[in-house]
C-alpha cells in the first residue's frame, strides 16, 4: 500500500515537471536559464502544484494509519477477551470435573430404604434407584396420584439422601448457568454444550433420580433444575422426558 502512494507521488512530480517543460520549452520556445531567480520561480511553480497533491496524499496516509491502528486495537481487545475467556474456561472446567467426581463418589455411597415385601430393605447406588422406580410404577399401577407419590418420597427421604444427591447435581447446573452467563463472551450454545457434557458424564441411574425429583419433589434444587429452560431443552434434545413417571 505504501509503495503505491510513493509511486503516485513520483508520478505527480514527473507530470508537473513534464507539464512545465512542454509549456515553456516546446510551446513557448524558452531556453534553460542561467539566472537563479528563474530557477526559484520554477521551484515555486513545482511546489505550488505539488503541495496540494502531497497534502492530500498525507491526509490519506494519515487516515489509513488511523484505520490500521484502530484495527490493531480492535484485534488486541478481541485477543484479550479470548485470553480471558480461555482462562475462565480452564478454571471453570477444573471446578466442573471436580464436582462431577464428587457427584460420582456421593452416588456410590447413596443408600435408600424402600418398603419391599412388607419390610424395609436398604438398597445402594444404582439398585436403590431401580427399586425406587419399581415402587413408583407399582403405586401408579394402583392408581396413586402425584401427591401420593410425593408424600411417599418424602417419607423414604427422611434422612435427606435423595435431597443431598440432587443438590450436587443442582450445584453443577447452577455453576454452568452463572459462570457461563449470557453476555458477549459466552453464548447459549456454549452453555448448552456444558449441560450436555453434564448429562453425558452423569450416571444414568442418577440422572433418573434427578428426573424423579424434578417431577414429584418441591425441593429448591429440584425446582431450580426443572425451571432451568436451557437445561430442560438439552434434556429434551437428548430424548429424555421431563415427567417420565
Amino acid at each position: 500500500m505504501i509503495k503505491s502512494y510513493v509511486a503516485l507521488a513520483l508520478l505527480s512530480i514527473t507530470a508537473v515537471v513534464c507539464t512545465y517543460i512542454v509549456q515553456f520549452y516546446f510551446r513557448l520556445n524558452f531556453v534553460l536559464s542561467d539566472r537563479v531567480s528563474d530557477w526559484v520561480n520554477f521551484s515555486n511553480f513545482v511546489g505550488g502544484l505539488l503541495a496540494p497533491i502531497f497534502s492530500f496524499l498525507s491526509f490519506v496516509l494519515l487516515l489509513k494509519s488511523v484505520n490500521l491502528q484502530s484495527q490493531a486495537n480492535t484485534q488486541l481487545i478481541e485477543d484479550a477477551k479470548n485470553s480471558a475467556k480461555k482462562d475462565n474456561l480452564q478454571t471453570f472446567e477444573t471446578h466442573f470435573f471436580s464436582m462431577l467426581e464428587a457427584q460420582r463418589i456421593t452416588f456410590d455411597n447413596f443408600k435408600l430404604e424402600i418398603p419391599l415385601n412388607n419390610q424395609s430393605t436398604v438398597f445402594v447406588g444404582v439398585e436403590g434407584v431401580i427399586q425406587l422406580e419399581n415402587y413408583i410404577q407399582q403405586m401408579r399401577n394402583n392408581g396413586a396420584s402425584n401427591s401420593q407419590i410425593t408424600e411417599m418420597l418424602y417419607d423414604i427421604d427422611s434422612s435427606e439422601r435423595i435431597y443431598n444427591t440432587i443438590r450436587i447435581f443442582y450445584n453443577i447446573t447452577k455453576m454452568i448457568t452463572e459462570r457461563l452467563e449470557n453476555n458477549q463472551i459466552y453464548s447459549v450454545e456454549e452453555r448448552k454444550s456444558q449441560f450436555q457434557t453434564l448429562i453425558n458424564f452423569t450416571e444414568f441411574s442418577l440422572l433418573r433420580l434427578v428426573l424423579i425429583s424434578m417431577q414429584f419433589c418441591d425441593y429448591p434444587p429440584a425446582t431450580y433444575i426443572k425451571n432451568n429452560k436451557e437445561f430442560t431443552e438439552v434434556l429434551i434434545a437428548l430424548g429424555l422426558e421431563i415427567d417420565p413417571y
